[in-house]
């Protein structure tokens, strides 16, 4: 799209600047980029920045920003770098229509860190749960989710460990760590430091996949969740193709199977 096209923008979130197809061309932070790899529109900085001044939205620090920039695409970008992954989650969740009052600051973790955990024998991705993100909470923001009975009041769902902040979580996305019983899965979270994941966290990685890979994870693999549990029993879990989650406690601790593994978080 050249400078001279007219660009249709979104000016009614106060804190970001969208186009017509909901990508974020100025995000929270000012940063002038579309991270969002379905992104392919380009807009001429002219027509943002004649649009932005019409609309009272362009201070100093944008108007410096501008007038050193190009235009606004999508662009190849580093993806271990932390303001890239930042700016991305603050994205997902303003996509996922979680309230702007849930901020995702900062990741706490170094580029380094990033392309170290990337780089193990079982990668892992940076991963984002905002604390007052609850089970009740999703059954209103995924509709392939909604309905399930973990995601209703009074549940009976427990959580042996409160899973949230900035993690690392496995990129897999067929349960790893497959042909293990409950045991040697607690006995690896305590040698390596790891947390197992809880349901809320597995649900929310669900719902990353699908955005990212256009798929659920585990369609053909259940997973252990070693933090969540109902009456007094470990929850494994998978989802179906249409994002449906299958969620039960009803596997013996001692259970192996080629198709049963773990999910783990690794908290910096």
């Amino acid at each position: 799209m050249s400078s001279t096209s007219v660009v249709q923008l979104d000016f009614s979130n106060p804190e970001v600047v969208r186009d017509q197809q909901g990508h974020i061309l100025v995000d929270e932070q000012g940063n002038l980029a579309c991270t969002d790899h379905n992104c392919r529109l380009k807009v001429g900085v002219e027509e943002l920045t004649a649009a932005m001044i019409r609309e009272g939205r362009v201070d100093l620090t944008n108007i410096a920003r501008l007038a050193f920039a190009d235009q606004i695409v999508h662009i190849g970008v580093d993806e271990y770098d932390p303001s890239v992954i930042h700016s991305q989650w603050i994205a997902l969740y303003r996509k996922w229509g979680f309230p702007k009052e849930m901020r995702v600051p900062k990741p706490p973790f170094t580029r380094e860190k990033a392309v170290e955990m990337a780089g193990l024998e079982e990668p892992r991705i940076p991963f984002y749960r905002h604390p007052k993100i609850t089970l009740e909470m999703l059954n209103g923001r995924f509709p392939a989710m909604r309905g399930h009975w973990s995601l209703q009041p009074n549940s009976g769902v427990g959580d042996a460990y409160e899973l949230d902040g900035w993690m690392f979580l496995e990129a897999a996305l067929e349960a790893p760590f497959r042909n293990t019983d409950q045991q040697q899965l607690e006995e690896l979270a305590k040698a390596n430091g790891w947390k197992g994941q809880n349901l809320v966290t597995y649900l929310l990685f669900g719902q990353y996949c699908k955005d990212l890979h256009d798929r659920y994870p585990d369609l053909e693999t259940w997973a252990r969740l070693l933090s969540s549990s109902l009456h007094g029993r470990v929850l494994h879990a998978h989802f179906d193709s249409n994002g449906y989650p299958i969620v039960d406690h009803i596997l013996v601790p001692s259970r192996i199977d080629p198709g049963l593994g773990g999910r783990f978080a690794v908290v910096p």
